[in-house]
């Protein structure tokens, strides 16, 4: 059984930073990039566990063709993943461990 998976509302604000920059790059790009990253969520929808760790619970996955992690944190009681960010694999990921403490 898969996961509920939940993103935070700055989530989507980090997609929408990331979708507007390959917008002006590249239209294919920007929905080349919505495929993967819809797949890489689904993916630890059905595998939470498959990433390791970098920041105490908080685990890091990277998107396919693209230079992307996404931040996630498991709750195995509730069978629930929380996503915590999106960020650009040159960002600080420093970034997404303050999202945590708020």
């Amino acid at each position: 059984m898969g996961y509920k998976i939940k993103l935070l509302p700055i989530v989507y604000m980090d997609l929408q930073k990331a979708k507007k920059w390959y917008r002006e790059k590249n239209e294919t790009l920007t929905q080349d990039f919505k495929v993967e990253v819809d797949k890489e969520i689904d993916y630890i929808g059905a595998y939470p566990e498959h990433y390791q760790r970098k920041y105490k619970e908080l685990r890091q996955s990277l998107i396919t063709r693209f230079p992307y992690a996404i931040f996630y944190l498991v709750e195995e009681e509730q069978k629930r993943i929380i996503v915590f960010g999106v960020l650009h694999t040159s960002r600080n990921p420093e970034i997404v461990r303050k999202r945590i403490k708020k």
